[in-house]
């Protein structure tokens, strides 16, 4: 083969190679992100990556599945982490290891990105400890000042917004290391750190 053909051959194959390029460019990259099988994901929202290290006022977008009933995109920004004061329990009925915990107050805004409501439920949002333990929010009784509104309201339909504040009691000795967005397996984990 010539040194002219063998040329135009590899100018051919570059210049083939740029048009598979170009065209790949407006196509959404694929960012490793699971979609469960049959939902649609709202325009407009990209999903977070498991593994994914924010801080406090980093959104994260996921998609959360309550138990077999609905499932739904959400939006989820820790905006505040606060260390409380157990004296903020006084008129709590604490066993003696929560008596010696320390509080933490954790501000949330959720936002439902659709298709489904979720009205209630409870989210998948934990402390993480030094001692590599995880745990729930804290369920109260009645109205704590220092850190209301603990809980999604009834209706939560696509579209609604809701700012939340969550109870986490941290043992004594440790500390509080993230707060944890866990809505699959341990390597989906969102975590913010305070």
């Amino acid at each position: 083969m010539s040194t002219l053909k063998r040329s135009a051959l590899a100018a051919a194959a570059v210049v083939a190679m740029l048009a598979v390029a170009a065209c790949g460019s407006d196509a959404k990259v694929d960012e490793g992100v699971p979609v469960p099988k049959g939902f649609d994901l709202p325009d407009g929202v990209t999903l977070t990556k498991g593994g994914t290290v924010l801080t406090e006022d980093d959104s994260a977008s996921v998609i959360y599945q309550v138990g077999n009933a609905a499932a739904s995109a959400i939006t989820v920004t820790v905006t505040e982490v606060r260390k409380g004061n157990i004296k903020d329990f006084k008129f709590f009925s604490l066993d003696e290891e929560s008596k010696q915990s320390t509080p933490f107050y954790v501000k949330v805004t959720v936002k439902n990105e659709g298709p489904a409501g979720l009205g209630g439920a409870a989210l998948p949002i934990y402390s993480h400890d030094s001692a590599n333990t995880i745990r729930q929010a804290n369920e109260l009784v009645g109205n704590f000042k220092p850190c209301p509104k603990p809980a999604l309201p009834k209706t939560f339909l696509p579209g609604a917004s809701a700012d939340l504040c969550l109870v986490y009691l941290v043992p004594k000795g440790k500390a509080l290391q993230s707060v944890d967005l866990q809505t699959g397996s341990a390597k989906d984990v969102i975590t913010w750190t305070p």
